[in-house]
This record gives C-alpha cells, structure tokens and sequence, in this order.
C-alpha cells in the first residue's frame, strides 16, 4: 500500500513538473532569449495542425491517466490495468525512465539553442543545423524522450490505456519527423543529406 501512494504522488509531482519544465517555462524563456515564439504550428499548415491536436488529446489521456491513478484509484479499473505487469521493481525501472526522459528531452530542447522550434517554420530560409551534443547520436532526440517518458509512465501504470499511448506517440512523431526531416532538407539541403546518412533516426 506505501508503494502505490509513492507511485501516486510521485507521478503527480512529475506531470507538473513536466509541463513547467518542458513548457511554460522553456517556450517563456525562449521567447525572452530570442524574441519570438518557438510554437510555429498555424491552422494554415494542415497536416502539423492536426498532429498537434492530436498530440493534444493524447497528452490529455495521459493526464487523465495519471489523475485517475493518483487521485481516483476506485476508477482506475476502467483504464483495463494488466494485473501481471503490476511488478514493484517495473515500476522503479518505470520510475527512473520517466526522470531520464524528462532530463533527456530539456537537455535536448537546449542544444538546440534558436533552433528550437515547435511545428515547422515555413516563413524560415535559414538557421542552424545543430549536429553535436545528443544530436551526434540521434537526429530526433526530443521525440525520443517523449516516447520514453510514455514507456517509463506505462511501467508504472500498466494499463490499456498507456500502452496504446505508446503506440500513437509513435506514429504521431513518425508522421512528424518524416515532414520535419522534409523541410531541413530543403532548408541545408547536402548538409542535412550527409547529417541523416551518419546519425540515426532515433538512436
């Protein structure tokens, strides 16, 4: 019982932490570093419009995950929790993913410096192309730590509901990357071209 109260608040404590630390905080300092606004996604570009929505909604499940386990565990059946995966040292391993994910992807929206974006810049005609730090290693490790971050979270709370988290952040990132990667390549061209050749998507 003292471990389900540990998982409880700890994944409380985490998903606000999460959206400060990711969000509120790095788009407010963004803006007061460079003066302008990282989220780009306009209405105009349809197809990032709507994975962002998309993205939107399944973060809210995730949320609602988290607060149904957290606060109303009497609903928790209705997420379809997979009994033989509720394994104490699953979810310390659950645990230490989603701390690992959190400072994975900061440590990666801050290589990025300006280059930052959320959504793709359609109006941009130049920038960086930062291929050093964790971007040696993976061509999208943001993403990367986004869809670890639902693996450690369906660790610690294994359910139907996270574990089909899982499979449409990945796809969602997929679609991303592959119109992302699109517009870098128009925008550095060879220079990008030889860049996706040596790193790996992921990792």
């Amino acid at each position: 019982m003292e471990d389900q109260v540990f998982y409880r608040i700890f994944l409380i404590i985490y998903i606000v932490f999460y959206l400060l630390v990711l969000y509120v905080f790095n788009i407010k300092s963004f803006k007061k570093k460079y003066n302008r606004d990282p989220r780009v996604v306009t209405k105009n570009d349809t197809i990032m419009y709507r994975l962002q929505a998309y993205r939107n909604v399944i973060f809210i499940c995730l949320i609602l995950n988290i607060l149904i386990y957290s606060l109303f565990p009497t609903f928790y059946y209705l997420f379809v929790p997979i009994d033989y995966l509720n394994i104490k040292n699953l979810k310390m391993v659950g645990v230490a993913v989603l701390i690992i994910s959190l400072l994975f992807t900061r440590i990666s929206q801050m290589q990025l410096k300006e280059a930052w974006r959320i959504g793709i810049d359609s109006l941009e005609t130049k920038g960086t192309l930062i291929t050093e730090g964790i971007y040696k290693f993976s061509r999208n490790p943001i993403a990367l730590g986004m869809l670890l971050g639902t693996i450690g979270l369906f660790m610690v709370t294994p359910n139907m509901i996270t574990f089909t988290i899982i499979i449409l952040v990945h796809l969602i990132f997929s679609i991303r990357i592959f119109f992302e990667e699109e517009h870098l390549m128009k925008l550095h061209g060879n220079l990008y071209d030889k860049y996706r050749k040596r790193t790996r998507k992921w990792i």
